[in-house]
């Protein structure tokens, strides 16, 4: 397993120490590549980013406010495809292990133009896999109570580098199946886990282990399952959050019981 940590995209731009911080812990680092990055952030900047990784992984997390993989409306689908277009140049210089991408996915949104939806995201994911054919593409869920829709756009997308990225914290929220069954279900088709807590109710990003969720179904999985591809990123909004999951995940990874209990 290998871990990373979320750099949100408005940190690359105001703090982008925060990037530098983290790598000298000795994460990896997930960019947060928002509109706002594409639109501001020099190249130069990833190039000298580029210099200073060494074997740590690098993974993305695509651009996803407003866009939508499989809309309906022609125009919205063009500009998110162009969006996505927008990361080759960064990932050619960053070389990604891993690329998270939101399916746009929203049960009371997409179900009653389901047909044409998903027809149409399959084939901008199509454009995907073939856009970055040296990274795995991970689809998220987001708002998904099962995982079929997810499991259909791979199916029907039938490339090698796609899969999903398991988001614990959204499952938390939006799933009707618990964790387990979205574990046994993509099993080896899981490229990456987005690692937060939250109550239950709101989308918090706050440290593992100190929300409502049960993480033992994941700490089962990834003991028996785990391996070096897998990537573990610490969503938690805050360094100091991602700091207390990376404890909470070494206690309860390395046989700690009682891990909860021991974050300093």
């Amino acid at each position: 397993m290998k871990i990373t940590a979320h750099i949100p995209g408005r940190d690359i731009i105001n703090d982008p120490e925060r990037i530098y911080r983290t790598l000298n812990r000795n994460f990896g680092i997930e960019l947060q590549l928002t509109a706002d990055v594409l639109e501001n952030v020099p190249i130069k900047f990833f190039s000298k980013l580029a210099d200073t990784t060494g074997n740590k992984p690098v993974t993305f997390h695509a651009p996803f406010m407003d866009l939508n993989p499989g809309a309906i409306d022609r125009y919205v689908r063009e500009a998110t495809v162009k969006r996505f277009k927008e990361l080759q140049p960064v990932a050619k210089i960053l070389n990604p292990e891993v690329i998270v991408f939101h399916s746009g996915f929203h049960p009371r949104k997409i179900l009653p133009v389901y047909d044409r939806w998903i027809k149409n995201c399959v084939e901008t994911f199509k454009q995907v896999c073939d856009m970055f054919p040296d990274s795995k593409i991970a689809v998220e869920n987001v708002f998904d109570e099962v995982p079929d829709y997810l499991n259909e756009i791979l199916e029907k997308v039938n490339a090698e580098n796609i899969g999903v990225c398991i988001d614990v914290g959204h499952l938390n929220l939006f799933s009707k199946l618990p964790l387990k069954d979205w574990l046994n279900y993509f099993n080896n088709k899981i490229f990456e886990f987005h690692i937060h807590d939250n109550d239950g109710i709101n989308d918090l990003h706050i440290a593992a282990g100190s929300g409502t969720i049960d993480f033992s179904d994941l700490f089962s999985f990834l003991k028996t399952n785990g391996s070096d591809s897998i990537i573990l990123t610490l969503e938690a909004k805050t360094e100091e959050d991602q700091l207390k999951s990376f404890q909470f995940l070494t206690n309860n990874l390395t046989g700690d019981d009682n891990g909860n209990t021991n974050i300093s």
